[in-house]
């Protein structure tokens, strides 16, 4: 089966593009927030898409919807760690510390932000995959070529064997 055109090349200016939204995402107070709080951060319009939204739909290596898609997106690296960050001091909380924050007053609780070797990684592993795409692509190709080659070949043993019929 043929696979469709990657993302990653699919329009121009996706890696740069995917390396803001990691390096944002990645490294602000908050995990997750509404597309539209991303965008006011990011830029209102991505150089590679109509919309953040899309960026984030079209690579879900690295990001996550929140539940129940209330409009929310991470990175799916911060969600897979332990809401015990305080926003307002920046600091991790205990369990014991967390216990004693009200259920109704935890919105300034959130993943902690990544390390820089973390959001150097999520880049490296983005590069990496769009380095892959065009591989593929420049393979593919070949494969264009050696059929064409193909197809004429025949073409011209029909056409020789029909002048000589």
């Amino acid at each position: 089966m043929i696979e469709g055109q990657s993302p990653y090349i699919a329009r121009q200016h996706r890696l740069a593009d995917l390396v803001a939204a990691i390096q944002v995402m990645g490294s602000y107070k908050y995990s997750g927030r509404k597309v539209e709080s991303w965008a006011k951060i990011l830029g209102e319009k991505p150089k590679s898409a109509d919309s953040w939204l899309e960026v984030f739909k079209q690579h879900p290596e690295f990001f996550r919807a929140g539940v129940e898609d209330s409009g929310y997106q991470t990175l799916a690296l911060r969600r897979a760690q332990p809401k015990i960050y305080n926003t307002r001091t920046r600091e991790e909380l205990s369990a014991e510390q967390l216990t004693l924050i009200p259920q109704n007053d935890r919105s300034h609780i959130s993943r902690r932000p990544l390390s820089s070797e973390q959001i150097l990684s999520l880049i490296d592993v983005a590069v990496k995959l769009h380095t892959q795409a065009i591989a593929r692509r420049q393979e593919l190709r070949w494969w264009v070529v050696m059929l064409i080659g193909l197809a004429s070949s025949f073409v011209g043993a029909f056409v020789a064997a029909l002048i000589k019929g």
